[in-house]
């Protein structure tokens, strides 16, 4: 923004001057300030607090996965029992839940094809994956909605993350600052 700003109000003046503009339209206008939004991450000391509220909440093996692969909410409620590879021990991203031009919940490829991607995640998080499964034996969605039964709602697990702070006794946290938390491992599960 501030690029474009000092570079088009010289340009709208050379316009003025060659009598293309009666004038500079961009003249007493005033550039915003950046607004950064501070990134904060959990930290070491309050996983346990964190895992162990998500687990009160019937929501371990999501929140475990999200912390150990960092993927995108809707990367997230997208996945599909056949996206988990038990041996090898990876999670298959090749789709997201976004909204269409008519608010409606869709499945998509990912904007970009560096966004489709195999992910190792650790033993812990295959087991947890598992145990999950079995409670849902029959649907094929990795986390489905225990409302619907269909997809989860990326906005309802961003909800459910909020909560489960809450529950967890912890300040405020984005969801999406738990992919920053660059976890390969976390041991107690």
């Amino acid at each position: 923004v501030r690029g474009v700003h000092i570079m088009l109000p010289g340009a709208l003046d050379r316009a003025v001057k060659e009598r293309l503009l009666i004038r500079n339209p961009a003249d007493g206008c005033v550039v915003p300030k950046v607004q950064h939004q501070e990134m904060k991450t959990l930290q070491p000391e309050d996983l346990k607090a964190y895992l162990d509220a998500a687990e009160r909440r019937n929501a371990l093996a999501m929140f475990y996965l999200e912390l150990v692969s960092g993927i995108r909410k809707g990367e997230l409620v997208a996945l599909r029992w056949e996206d988990l590879n038990v041996t090898e021990k990876t999670i298959s991203v090749s789709k997201q839940a976004t909204k269409d031009e008519t608010g409606t919940l869709v499945v998509t490829r990912p904007k970009t094809e560096n966004s489709v991607r195999q992910i190792s995640i650790p033993q812990e998080a295959v087991e947890l994956l598992i145990q999950e499964h079995a409670k849902h034996p029959t649907n094929p969605w990795l986390f489905p909605s225990s409302r619907t039964g269909g997809m989860y709602h990326p906005d309802s697990v961003a909800t459910l993350h909020q909560r489960i702070l809450k529950d967890a006794g912890l300040e405020h946290l984005r969801f999406h600052d738990l992919r920053h938390l660059s976890l390969i491992h976390i041991s107690e599960p």
